[in-house]
């Protein structure tokens, strides 16, 4: 048997050798990794084993009855029960299934076998072995060690089978496995024989074990990672090679879970504060459109950090909302990768494992950032290329429909470069100037006859530039058109479209229009001068001997005659304005307001409206049409008065400001309401208020009075409030 002794010592001082220096170059790679910590305790306990088991061999052969000998069993009985301990710790390290206080429970199962061995030592209690002979050595455990054997060795052939798909290498269960082996084999035979044999087969399944983990640990992740590499090559590849957005997210996902490995896989895109899940593989389709908010979730809070989050028992690790219904209970490793482009996250990759699936690595998480990468570019750009397809589709259909109206108009439409190449011209527009097709690259100048353009380029040029957009009236044969020119482009301008509108007809309404109105008008005036000469006449015959009946006929006889002369000579001023003929003269604005004063003073005593004015003594002169702008004044005025209840007040006043002439004429009426405020000014508009409905009149007062500003570069309008009154305002420049 001493040879037998002397190659199991060779033996296990060469496999403990080579553990050790495994264990060096596992903990120079990561000594910070718990898997690595968990090891090195591991080989430290089964070297305790060993060193005891082989002191308690030398001592046999050379002295049975030494003290030392109860010491290296004590040795050995601790790096036997230890051992227990550290493989189901190792174990439960490599299928990642511990909590926070794994490690706590550890040590302190460790430091109950010392604290126990002490206590043995201590009450001298009697020897685990006897000797009967050189070679008659007997080891009989001690009961607390067999109940720690069969709790920690029973626990990790447990997770071996339990989760046999989280260990990623043969080598590694075998090696464990043959560990728990060879620790049995010291309990069939209490003779030191076959308890030496244990020690062989645990020590040569350590070695096995520490092999495995620095080949998982390093000398694999290094071998594959050009592999890895060309995996991800190839994944890129496949991805980039599609177009349409939805194929792209399922060939992500699918690939992401082939790479992996892994059960399944999800792909969340962002909407603003919100993610949903476009795509799922090999999870419940049921699960494609749940929607999480950034920062709720596992996938919200990748997107919200922009970190990777790995997670090796979903269940158990996440402590966050749950984005998807029943993940608590079915998922297990998973690895959740933000998907950037550019600075912003679009999205989150999702990676799943199942319950008692695989553990994802390190290597894992490098692999899925690397992919994920590559598929932000290739979201990124299905996202554009979808956005292009549309907008494209949307221009054609736009291009369509507006070719469609051109086609159809019977309006000339032409559009021209900046060099005035002709661009485009419609059916109507090659009509009228007998264009064509080939006619592309002649200049407009070469086409279009000199009556086509406006007569002064300087008006036309600053109104496109400040307006953007002319209009002029064309005489082209026997029709009128009123051009409307429009420049091209946004930023800069390159080139002119034209659209002429026929006018010939509304040119000779318009004309036929203001001919009957002339000839009405004058047609009226003169049968209107004749009765207010003759009640002139009655009232200086028969009025002051006529009884009071009589006397409020003839007032109301001559009021009504004065209002229609007021009508009639309101449409024959409106007529001869928009001509926009103005004799320019020197006037005082004094003059202008005694004279309204004095032509409205009867009026405003009739209505029991007190009438004033205001001039500022400093107020100059200004150039105007006296005649006209003194209508508008009045017409303003006796606005305001008949808008003014009994009792209430108007007042006239003139002033400088700001280089211009400002009339403002005050009255304490009825008001406006704001909805009808922006429309009191146009032609035969009247605003239906409440208190005024006895009111009448034809609407063209306040036109009229805008007409007349406008023609003296000036501008009018109003300041109102219902119930308090009304300011309107005349501001004309000054010379």
């Amino acid at each position: 048997m001493t040879a037998l002794n002397t190659v199991t010592l060779l033996l296990n001082g060469i496999t403990l050798a080579l553990a050790l220096s495994f264990l060096i170059i596992i903990l120079w790679n990561d000594a910070r990794k718990e898997l690595n910590q968990f090891f090195a305790a591991f080989l430290f306990l089964v070297a305790l084993w060993n060193v005891g088991s082989l002191l308690a061999q030398a001592v046999t052969l050379v002295d049975p009855d030494s003290v030392f000998l109860t010491a290296a069993f004590s040795v050995m009985e601790v790096g036997f029960t230890g051992s227990s301990v550290a493989v189901y710790a190792l174990t439960a390290g490599l299928v990642k299934i511990h909590t926070r206080r794994f490690r706590l429970l550890t040590f302190a199962s460790l430091a109950l076998i010392l604290i126990y061995r002490l206590l043995l030592i201590a009450g001298n209690a009697p020897a685990a072995s006897t000797v009967s002979g050189v070679e008659a050595l007997s080891y009989q455990a001690r009961p607390l060690l067999v109940v720690f054997y069969l709790i920690f060795d029973g626990g990790t052939v447990y997770l071996l089978w339990r989760y046999r798909r989280k260990i990623r290498t043969r080598g590694l269960q075998a090696g464990v496995l043959a560990f728990v082996v060879g620790q049995s084999l010291g309990f069939l035979n209490p003779e030191l024989q076959t308890l030496s044999l244990s020690v062989t087969v645990s020590a040569l399944a350590t070695l096995i074990i520490s092999f495995s983990i620095l080949r998982q640990e390093i000398i694999r992740p290094l071998a594959e990672r050009n592999s890895q590499v060309e995996a991800i090559r190839k994944v890129s590849t496949s991805i980039t090679s599609q177009s349409a957005i939805q194929l792209v997210l399922d060939q992500i996902a699918s690939q992401a879970a082939a790479l992996l490995g892994a059960d399944g896989a999800g792909i969340f895109l962002k909407y603003d504060h919100l993610l949903k899940l476009e795509t799922v593989y090999n999870l419940p389709r049921q699960y494609s459109g749940v929607q999480v908010r950034v920062g709720e979730g596992l996938a919200g809070r990748t997107v919200e950090t922009q970190q990777v989050v790995q997670l090796d028992d979903y269940g158990r690790d996440w402590k966050g909302e749950v984005e998807l219904p029943l993940a608590r209970e079915t998922f297990g490793s998973v690895i959740s990768t933000p998907l950037v482009y550019g600075s912003e996250a679009i999205g989150a990759l999702l990676v799943v494992s199942g319950r008692h699936g695989r553990l994802f690595e390190r290597e894992d998480v490098y692999l899925l950032q690397l992919l994920g990468t590559q598929a932000s570019v290739a979201i990124a750009h299905s996202r554009l290329f979808a956005e292009q397809v549309e907008l494209n589709q949307q221009i054609e259909f736009a291009r369509g429909q507006l070719e469609t109206v051109l086609t159809s108009t019977e309006s000339p439409v032409i559009a021209v470069d900046r060099h005035f190449r002709l661009i485009f011209a419609n059916p109507a527009a090659r009509a009228l100037f007998s264009t064509n097709q080939d006619s592309q690259t002649a200049a407009l100048y070469d086409l279009l006859p000199t009556t086509a353009f406006p007569r002064e380029w300087l008006p036309a040029a600053r109104a496109m530039k400040n307006q953007r957009a002319y209009s002029y009236e064309v005489v082209l044969g026997e029709r009128t058109y009123l051009c409307h020119v429009a420049p091209l482009g946004t930023q800069r301008t390159t080139g002119w479209v034209a659209v002429l509108n026929d006018i010939t007809q509304l040119k000779e309404l318009d004309r036929l229009k203001s001919e009957m109105v002339r000839m009405t008008s004058h047609d009226l005036k003169n049968p209107l001068q004749a009765a207010m000469a003759n009640i002139e006449l009655l009232r200086d015959d028969i009025y002051d001997g006529a009884g009071e009946e009589t006397r409020e006929s003839i007032d109301v006889i001559e009021k009504q005659l004065q209002r229609m002369h007021r009508i009639i000579r309101g449409i024959l001023d409106l007529e001869r304005i928009r001509n926009g003929a103005v004799r320019l003269e020197t006037c005082q604005p004094t003059r202008i307001i005694d004279d309204t004063v004095e032509e409205l003073r009867h009026i405003a005593a009739d209505q029991q409206v007190q009438l004033s004015s205001r001039v500022e003594n400093d107020v100059p002169n200004l150039m105007c049409d006296i005649e006209q702008f003194e209508r508008a004044i009045v017409n303003l005025v006796e606005n305001a008065i008949k808008f003014t209840p009994a009792g209430g007040s108007v007042c006239l006043s003139s002033y400088q400001q700001d280089g211009h002439l400002i009339f403002e004429v005050a009255d304490t009426g009825v008001g406006i309401s704001p909805e009808l405020q922006e429309r009191v000014f146009d032609r035969f508009y009247r605003a239906k208020q409440r208190g005024v409905e006895h009111v009448s009149g034809s609407g063209l007062g306040l036109s009229f009075v805008k007409t007349i500003v406008e023609n003296h570069r000036g501008r009018v309008w109003l300041k109102s409030s219902e119930g308090v009154g009304t300011h309107v305002y005349v501001a004309v420049p000054l010379p």
